[in-house]
């Protein structure tokens, strides 16, 4: 919504606008409502994933516990500030754990647990503390960074099993990038 310079001013009575110090005094005001009204206006952007700024991006994620790296793409981070935020209610659970384990590495992931919902006439299966985790790989993440990621995700006193099923592989071969450390460049 855009107004015109002056709105307020207008509304003062005639007597009181022709006071100089008055106008400018009520003047002030204008600019701060203005100036007000038009952040509020672009509140519903910049909590959009898709469009917030990368320091609103950064302040959302906070929100939802999620620390952003500025080295990750753009497009990563604002997919997995969207993803937390949809899988709020899911967390902890089998579901909301391969969910944002999903969206933080891009592999197919499995969890495994004995939990579930029972009824007082059904037969709960053993105590198991341990949770399987199956993925495919860790996507730019570190196998340490995804067990930090599921000791805070699950309950208290949960055991991890990480299996990930295809590891970085070290480069072979004779190709290596020049040393910037020498200088030195192999011909």
């Amino acid at each position: 919504m855009t107004t015109r310079d002056g709105w307020l001013v207008e509304q003062l009575p005639r007597t009181m606008g022709q006071d100089p110090v008055l106008r400018d005094f009520v003047a002030a005001f204008e600019q701060v409502h203005d100036t007000v009204r038009e952040r509020i206006d672009a509140i519903e952007y910049q909590v959009d994933t898709g469009l917030a700024s990368p320091e609103m991006l950064a302040y959302l994620g906070s929100w939802l516990g999620v620390m952003l790296e500025p080295t990750d793409p753009a497009e990563y981070r604002r997919t997995l500030v969207r993803e937390v935020g949809k899988l709020l209610g899911w967390r902890g659970t089998r579901f909301g754990v391969e969910a944002l384990l999903q969206a933080a590495t891009g592999a197919r992931v499995t969890v495994i647990d004995a939990g579930g919902v029972y009824g007082s006439n059904d037969q709960a299966p053993p105590y198991d503390a341990t949770v399987v985790v199956q993925m495919d790989h860790t996507g730019h993440l570190t196998e340490k960074q995804v067990l930090a990621f599921l000791q805070s995700e699950l309950p208290l006193g949960a055991q991890v099993q990480l299996d990930v099923r295809f590891q970085a592989q070290p480069a072979r071969g004779r190709a290596r990038p020049p040393s910037s450390a020498s200088g030195d460049e192999d011909a």
